[in-house]
């Protein structure tokens, strides 16, 4: 019986003509048998083997029954080595799980972190920028303050010429 190869258009995947050739390759390995229903293979009978398997299976279990405890004396320090290490795998686990926790919140924290900063930095040359302007508005006060002064002191020293003459 020749193979018949199941054909893939990888540019336009059509699972449906897929499934169906699927579907034909196992009918025609069945011997051609009819699908049942559904488009499944007509179920295939297996053989019985709980008579002789199992009355084998009692056999061998009563034969090693006076082993038993050699064996488990055994295998009893390969469980309790497996159990250790399971035990200290899961508790590995436990601790690198609440690491990458740690490590996710340290991150969000981080991220949080730096926008404070940022809009601090920001919040600083807003405010530098209005004391700048405050500062030069207080020195233009100040010139026209110094100009009134003297202004002032010369019409002083004006009127005092004019009251002692």
């Amino acid at each position: 019986m020749g193979q018949e190869r199941i054909e893939i258009d990888y540019d336009h995947v059509d699972v449906r003509r897929i499934m169906d050739q699927i579907k034909e390759k196992v009918a025609a390995e069945a011997g051609g048998k009819p699908l049942a229903s559904g488009g499944e293979a007509a179920p295939v009978s297996e053989p019985d083997f709980t008579g002789g398997q199992g009355r084998m299976r009692r056999v061998l279990l009563k034969l090693t029954s006076p082993f038993r405890p050699l064996i488990k004396l055994l295998i009893l320090p390969v469980d309790e080595e497996h159990r250790r290490t399971v035990l200290i795998l899961d508790h590995t686990n436990r601790r690198l799980d609440r690491l990458i926790a740690e490590v996710e919140r340290d991150r969000r924290l981080t991220r949080e972190y730096t926008k404070l900063l940022h809009h601090l930095c920001h919040n600083l040359v807003v405010e530098m920028s209005k004391l700048k302007i405050e500062v030069e508005t207080l020195k233009t006060k100040t010139r026209v303050m110094e100009k009134d002064f003297e202004f002032l002191g010369k019409r002083e020293k004006a009127l005092e010429k004019e009251a002692f003459k």
